[in-house]
């Protein structure tokens, strides 16, 4: 499920979105510490979402998005969430992999492992309705228009 397409544009993220159901309808988080785990997961550190906690535990539905803000293009991740605490199976070796990330500005004591089902590209309207347009002018105008430089 999560191909190598998907995974790269993980990497290039900077923030997830995770969108939840709670009582009063969609809710929307954003979480800056986030990885692709095997073959079908996204494990997101939770620092600090108690409303994203319960609401998962009320309805595991989920949905992960993310976007590489330069080539303005992105997956959105559709499957089952469940909050893992320390002494839950597979724990540990997922904990490890956020908080390395993560390094000294959080603990991640709790995270969310979501299993994806489904996923649907994220497009900017640009790649849909101007002719031939590329990803390398995608990143350089929205580079430009943000003032960014290239490294390279």
């Amino acid at each position: 499920m999560l191909t190598d397409e998907i995974r790269d544009y993980a990497n290039r993220s900077v923030l997830c979105w995770l969108a939840t159901a709670s009582d009063d309808g969609p809710s929307v988080s954003p979480k800056e510490i986030f990885a692709c785990f095997g073959g079908d997961r996204i494990i997101i550190a939770n620092i600090a979402s108690p409303q994203s906690v319960q609401n998962i535990a009320r309805d595991p539905r989920v949905c992960v998005s993310f976007v590489d803000v330069f080539s303005q293009r992105g997956w959105q991740l559709y499957g089952n969430a469940v909050l893992m605490r320390s002494g839950d199976a597979g724990f540990e070796e997922r904990q490890a992999i956020l908080q390395e990330m993560a390094g000294d500005a959080f603990r991640v004591a709790t995270l969310f492992d979501v299993t994806v089902a489904k996923a649907n590209e994220i497009l900017a309207p640009s790649y849909r309705f101007k002719k031939d347009v590329r990803e390398a002018d995608m990143r350089e105008g929205a580079m430009r228009t943000y003032g960014v430089k290239s490294r390279d």
